[in-house]
């Protein structure tokens, strides 16, 4: 039985998908904002400047993410305060 030429989840070369993204800087952009609205054509057609407040944008986002995770997970592990005056 012969094998696939070619097999699934990796490009023509060989490599993965995952480091063809992390090669290209617009390849990466496309990927996060394509699921937000903004088309792959978009972003290459985009100058550098642009690019630079997209890439800007994705990092405010994920150190928001970041810092409501870790909000959330504080506010799991804190125990609950039990109220002194249950009575009124």
């Amino acid at each position: 039985m012969a094998r696939p030429h070619r097999r699934e989840g990796r490009g023509a070369d060989g490599g993965s998908r995952k480091k063809l993204v992390m090669r290209d800087p617009v390849l990466d952009l496309a990927a996060f904002y394509a699921p937000r609205g903004i088309l792959p054509d978009a972003v290459r057609a985009m100058s550098l400047a642009d690019r630079a407040v997209l890439r800007v944008g994705r990092a405010r986002y994920y150190e928001e993410m970041r810092w409501m995770t870790a909000a959330g997970v504080a506010a799991a592990f804190t125990p609950q305060e039990e109220e002194e005056n249950e009575g009124g």
